[in-house]
C-alpha cells in the first residue's frame, strides 16, 4: 500500500473512531448517570455505550503512541461494526428486547431504514462507523503496523 492510501485510510479510521466514540459517550453518559445509582437496566445502552466508547479511546490512544497496532485496528473494528450490529437489533428488538419482532412493519429492512432516516444523529454515527471500520480493514489488509 502506498503512503498516501495509508495516510487516508488511517485519518479516516481515527476520525470516524473518534467521532463515533464521543457520540457513544454524549448518550451513554446521561443513561448511566440516571441507571447505575439505581442498579436499574431497563435500558443497557449506557451500560454498553461508555465502556465501549472508553475502549475506542483507547484504540486510538495506542495508536497515537503506534502500540500493538494491528490488534488495536481489530478491536476498533470490532467495536464499530458491533455499534451497527447492536443499532439494528434495537430496533428489530422493539427498543431494548432481546427478540427481534416487536414492531409491526412490513419487513426488517424497511423498520430499520425508517428508524435511521428519521434519526440524523443515527444516520451520522452509522456513516462515521461505517467509514472507520472500512479504514480500519484496509489497512489491516493492506498490511498496516507489520514490521
Amino acid at each position: 500500500m502506498d503512503e498516501t492510501t495509508e495516510s487516508v485510510l488511517h485519518f479516516l479510521g481515527v476520525q470516524g473512531t473518534l467521532v463515533s466514540a464521543l457520540i457513544h459517550l454524549w448518550l451513554g453518559l446521561p443513561l448511566l448517570a440516571i441507571y447505575l445509582p439505581l442498579w436499574e437496566f431497563a435500558d443497557v445502552r449506557g451500560y454498553l455505550f461508555v465502556p465501549s466508547a472508553l475502549l475506542l479511546l483507547v484504540v486510538l490512544a495506542g495508536l497515537y503512541f503506534d502500540r500493538a497496532v494491528r490488534p488495536l485496528l481489530a478491536v476498533g473494528v470490532v467495536v464499530l461494526l458491533g455499534y451497527v450490529a447492536g443499532y439494528v437489533w434495537w430496533h428489530l428488538g422493539d427498543h431494548g428486547g432481546f427478540v427481534p419482532g416487536g414492531h409491526s412493519h412490513a419487513s426488517p429492512v424497511s423498520l430499520v431504514v425508517e428508524h435511521f432516516v428519521d434519526d440524523p444523529l443515527a444516520f451520522f454515527a452509522i456513516v462515521v462507523e461505517l467509514v472507520g471500520a472500512s479504514a480500519f480493514v484496509g489497512l489491516l489488509v493492506g498490511g498496516y503496523g507489520q514490521d
